[in-house]
């Protein structure tokens, strides 16, 4: 049994099962039922179909971004994005951020590709802050919306080894990312605080100009309530 989902966008480096990423024959021969994690948009790959089930979890834009910048910096790179550099700090990755020149491209786009499909019998729509809010409420939706019927005893071992302390235990604890991060690879830990409404405090009076008029310019019209879109606490 595996105790992963893989995500199909990172490369296949041939090392199978526990290596980076998988070749589409290996994700296709995989037995149903099958999971995957993604950050695509809601478009090619993951486009209106009626074979599969999604699960799309957005996080609102101060905190991604916050959370979003430690992870470059933490890397020492724009994973996947062409001719980014760190020279301009947390200044230079808003811009980066603001103008989609981040991988995934824009927020406010990727978020409006899925709320135009919420209303989806096989789409269900949560949000970061529901998930820390209320995660035993959460994962029941889940188990419901892919039809499993969980009992409590497995509900409560879910809400545990997913929890963030586990999760940062993990990550701190892993032999390999320790290794890189000895070596200077990695210049701090992937699992970091995990809270909500954090992320407004790094944010100056231009660049929270600019982040409503992201929102009224793409997901206002739509009907996105502007709490999605701001950090509170």
């Amino acid at each position: 049994t595996r105790t992963f989902c893989p995500q199909p966008e990172l490369p296949d480096l041939g090392w199978g099962d526990d290596g980076f990423g998988h070749s589409l024959e290996e994700l296709n021969a995989w037995p149903d039922p099958r999971c995957f994690k993604s950050h695509w948009p809601s478009r090619d790959h993951v486009g209106r179909n009626a074979k599969g089930k999604y699960i799309y979890v957005m996080r609102n834009a101060q905190d991604q971004m916050v959370s979003h910048w430690n992870q470059v910096w933490g890397m020492g790179f724009h994973y996947g994005t062409e001719g980014m550099t760190f020279e301009g700090g947390w200044d230079g990755f808003f811009e980066d951020w603001i103008n989609g020149d981040v991988e995934n491209g824009s927020w406010a786009d990727h978020v409006a590709s899925w709320w135009a499909r919420r209303g989806d019998p096989n789409v269900l729509f949560l949000r970061y802050e529901e998930l820390k809010a209320n995660p035993r409420k959460a994962v029941s939706r889940i188990a419901s919306f892919v039809g499993l019927d969980i009992s409590e005893e497995d509900l409560t071992r879910v809400v545990n080894v997913t929890s963030f302390d586990v999760m940062r235990r993990a990550d701190q604890e892993d032999k390999g990312l320790r290794f890189m991060r000895w070596l200077g690879v990695l210049r701090t830990t992937h699992i970091r605080e995990g809270h909500t409404g954090k992320g407004k405090m790094f944010f100056s009076a231009k660049q929270l100009a600019m982040l409503e008029e992201e929102y009224k310019q793409k997901l206002k019209p739509l009907g996105v309530p502007r709490g999605y879109m701001f950090s509170t606490p």
